[in-house]
This record gives structure tokens, C-alpha cells and sequence, in this order.
């Protein structure tokens, strides 16, 4: 294990062709595969509620955008840092249905537009940003000067919406909101894992292991959309 810097990246030659971090390939599409899982078991469940339909779609697209991350990593060497880019992106949006999801909760319609226009320009600003370091600055040399806004976009709005958002509605609304901040705090390791740099091994690095997390917190965030449909529905009875 080494804290503070990163092992040199795997790199693996296949014919011609080489890809780069292998194990981030793998993690990232097996992050895909289980959000896109989700996405179908929600779908097969026909809720047709706001919650739920607003899920399902951040599912799907955090679905795609794990897969393009993962080969944002392999294909460095032939796209470099815009090759990331379609990531961050769909990254980005999915973070926003993640937002529109639990905003869409609030009781109050005051509140709820609120909110909704204060994320709508939170994430036009980030694809600003975007615009700006891509213009500006040696992203090939930093790749993670484009990733910064999505990871502030990130913590903002899930740490919010989904932790402490989720927190309140499960005092006030429906007990089943829990497991959206059991999900949050699942997730809040990757982070010290990667802003830290704690690498365990150098085929399972700190992208590995937020990988992980990231799956684990998203398999909560399912369990609360059914369980608080589950609990809406006992109360309809």
C-alpha cells in the first residue's frame, strides 16, 4: 500500500494496441453493469412514480457514464483527456437526476422549483467550467483539472440531496428515505480513497476501490426507491 502518490499505471499491449489502467476497464464496466441492472429491475417493477422514473433515468446514465470512464482510461494514449470528457459529462447529468429526484420529495412546489433552478445553474456551470479548462489550461498533462468540477458537482449535490435531504424526509415523509444517506455514507469513503491517494495494491488503486464504494452506494439508493415505494403503497392500503 502506498498513501499520498499513485503506483505507475498498468499498461497492457494487446497486437498493436495499448490500453492503459486495465483494472480501471474492468471496475468502471463492472460498475456499468450493476447500475444498468437497476435501471432494468426498476423498469420491470412499473412504480410510474416521479421517484422512481427519475431514478431509473440516472440509473441509465450513470450506466453509460461509468462505461465511457472506463474507456477514458484505456484509451489514453489515443484520446487523452477528451477522451474523459464524454464521462464527465454524462457524469455530470446523472448527478443532476440524482438531485431532480429527491428535490422532487419536497412538499412544497415553492421549494421544489427553487431548488430545481438553483441545480439547473449549478450544472450549466459546470459545463462552463469545462469549456474553460479545455480552453486554457494543459489538461492532457492534468487530466484531473477537468475532473475537479465534477467532483465538486458530485459531493454538492449527492452529499445534499441524497444525504441530508434524504435525512429530513425520512424524520418527515416516508422512514424508507434512510437508505439514500446509508448509500451517501457508503459512498464519502471513495473519497478520502482518492483525494488522499490510498492505494492498496497497484491493480486495485484508489479508482478501484471508489469503484467499489460508488457500487455499493447505488445498490441503497435502489433498495430506497422500492422501499419507499413500499411504504407509500402499505399507507395507500
Amino acid at each position: 500500500m502506498i498513501i499520498g502518490q499513485d503506483f505507475p499505471k498498468l499498461e497492457w499491449s494487446i497486437l498493436d494496441y495499448k490500453i492503459l489502467e486495465p483494472n480501471a476497464l474492468v471496475t468502471d464496466t463492472l460498475m456499468s453493469l450493476v447500475s444498468f441492472y437497476l435501471a432494468y429491475l426498476l423498469y420491470k417493477k412499473q412504480l410510474n412514480s416521479s421517484l422512481s422514473n427519475r431514478w431509473m433515468s440516472f440509473f441509465l446514465v450513470f450506466g453509460i457514464s461509468s462505461f465511457l470512464g472506463g474507456l477514458g482510461h484505456a484509451l489514453f494514449y489515443y484520446f487523452g483527456a477528451m477522451g474523459k470528457m464524454p464521462n464527465w459529462i454524462t457524469g455530470s447529468i446523472a448527478i443532476y437526476l440524482i438531485e431532480l429526484a429527491m428535490i422532487g420529495e419536497i412538499e412544497s412546489a415553492i421549494l421544489r422549483k427553487r431548488f430545481e433552478r438553483i441545480f439547473t445553474v449549478k450544472l450549466i456551470v459546470v459545463f462552463l467550467v469545462f469549456i474553460w479548462v479545455i480552453n486554457t489550461q494543459a489538461i492532457n498533462e492534468k487530466p484531473e483539472l477537468g475532473f475537479l468540477p465534477v467532483a465538486i458537482h458530485t459531493i454538492i449535490g449527492v452529499f445534499y440531496t441524497a444525504g441530508i435531504l434524504g435525512f429530513q424526509l425520512s424524520k418527515s415523509k416516508n422512514e424508507a428515505f434512510k437508505y439514500f444517506y446509508w448509500g451517501v455514507g457508503i459512498i464519502l469513503p471513495s473519497a478520502f480513497f482518492f483525494l488522499l491517494k490510498i492505494n492498496p495494491l497497484n491493480w486495485f488503486d484508489k479508482n478501484d476501490i471508489s469503484h467499489l464504494f460508488m457500487t455499493l452506494g447505488i445498490i441503497f439508493f435502489y433498495l430506497g426507491v422500492v422501499r419507499v415505494e413500499k411504504n407509500l403503497n402499505k399507507s395507500l392500503v
